[in-house]
């Protein structure tokens, strides 16, 4: 009896864990496909990919801890995001997509400003750059 009630409440986690992680990159890829759907921001002066990409930044925990990409797995991403590295992400920043080029470099003046934005916003940037690897890499 005890090893069946187990069962149903690891299969119960499961389920709740891809459910969760499935309705975020439901939300990324909101943002990321129409950036007019994104909440505006002040700092953003009504820069829609601006928006787009602050929008994105809220959700770099919803990137796999390593994922796959078109040069092998990708394992440090998350790690820099989440040690706020905005530069580390950015000095190789290359991407597949123009969509993820052009959401990059409008936060970039925003939230990076060639290097010399607050470790606050620098934090944001490499929030917003690593969910922009990873739904690069899936496109």
């Amino acid at each position: 009896m005890r090893n069946k009630l187990l069962k149903i409440a690891m299969g119960i986690s499961c389920a709740a864990m891809f459910s969760v992680s499935h309705a975020d990159v439901a939300t990324m890829n909101k943002y990321y496909n129409n950036p007019k759907l994104a909440p505006k921001i002040k700092r953003c002066n009504s820069n829609q990919d601006c928006n787009a990409f602050y929008a994105l930044s809220k959700q770099w925990k919803s990137v796999p801890n390593c994922f796959k990409t078109a040069y092998g797995p990708d394992c440090e991403t998350k790690k820099q995001a989440k040690d706020g590295d905005g530069y580390g992400l950015w000095k190789g920043a290359s991407f597949n997509n123009d969509r993820s080029s052009t959401l990059a470099s409008s936060a970039e003046e925003v939230f990076y400003k060639g290097g010399s934005a607050s470790k606050a916003d620098e934090r944001i940037f490499a929030e917003g750059l690593a969910v922009l690897y990873y739904l690069d890499s899936k496109k």
